[in-house]
């Protein structure tokens, strides 16, 4: 039984081992400065990062190095071309919708008592 378990969690490790960081899947093969697109669809540039990798040059096991990559990093204009609503801002268009209702309900109300 630990036999199994301990194969089953190498199997697991080292199946991570050669996942790619975020956003370097378009860099890999340009060079900094090299126009890309992040994996969420935003433009941006390739520019040099550090990342952690798994190191299996002293066994199992593995320890963590880091090592530099080129990865794709939202450009400022793109960050700043999207736009976070402030949450008072949905707060007030809440309350702005219940006014409208009310004020709906009431001005019925009021034509329903002059009719009769």
């Amino acid at each position: 039984m630990r036999t199994l378990s301990f194969a089953v969690m190498f199997v697991a490790t080292v199946a991570l081992a050669d996942i790619p960081p975020s956003n370097s899947s378009q860099c890999g093969n340009s060079q900094a400065g090299a126009a890309c697109t992040t994996d969420d669809g935003k433009p941006g540039t390739c520019l040099k990062q550090m990342v952690g990798r798994l190191d299996y040059s002293e066994g199992v096991p593995p320890k963590t190095k880091q090592v530099e990559m080129l990865l794709c990093v939202a450009s400022v204009t793109a960050r700043s071309s999207v736009t976070n609503s402030p949450p008072f801002f949905a707060a007030g268009a809440l309350m702005l919708v219940m006014l409208g209702l009310i004020v709906t309900k009431l001005v019925s109300r009021g034509r329903r008592s002059a009719a009769a």
